[in-house]
């Protein structure tokens, strides 16, 4: 509402989603006043976590080839000049029957087609798992080809896997993320 004091607006009891503003005063800009004009900050230059569902028939679909429906896009491609920095990543199954079998594994990284380059990855996740389980990751796997064969500049980020999965499960994926301006 116009003409109404920022402490007077109801609080927001949850985190912040893709796409929610930030009121902020920019003090390096004092074309509004001495003491800076306020500007709009879009979430997504802020620390982000996002939560991605994934189904079972997602889950059994997903494999290396980069094909559509073969991936599941976790963060979007921010825009020319722009680089998405994963900080962590973790996933929340929820088993309903069927144990895994198939030792597959699941990466997370900025190509969906291929292996080799993943920003980190979980090793035959819920493999002859028959529970509910959490995997968490935080950095990148240390390898020779690096984790992407081009820029970073404006590349989404992905959730694939070296094959079908063949159990009866799904996942909640939460990414924690920012998103940086290349300069």
């Amino acid at each position: 509402m116009a003409n109404q004091r920022l402490t007077d607006k109801t609080a927001l009891d949850n985190h912040t989603g893709s796409g929610d503003l930030y009121m902020i005063v920019d003090v390096s800009d004092t074309t509004g006043s001495a003491a800076g004009t306020s500007k709009k900050l879009d979430s997504k230059f802020v620390i982000m976590t996002d939560k991605i569902s994934v189904s079972n028939a997602e889950l059994q679909a997903m494999d290396g080839t980069g094909g559509a429906g073969n991936f599941k896009t976790l963060v979007s491609a921010p825009g020319s000049g722009y680089m998405i920095i994963p900080l962590t990543i973790t996933i929340l199954t929820t088993y309903a029957s069927s144990t895994e079998t198939s030792a597959k594994s699941m990466y997370v990284g900025y190509e969906k087609d291929q292996t080799t380059r993943s920003w980190t990855n979980f090793s035959r996740i819920m493999n002859g798992v028959a529970t509910s389980s959490t995997y968490q990751g935080r950095g990148a796997v240390t390898n020779a080809t690096g984790v992407l064969d081009a820029s970073i500049d404006n590349q989404a980020f992905y959730l694939w896997s070296n094959g079908n999965f063949n159990g009866g499960w799904s996942c909640d994926v939460y990414i924690t993320y920012q998103i940086v301006k290349i300069t």
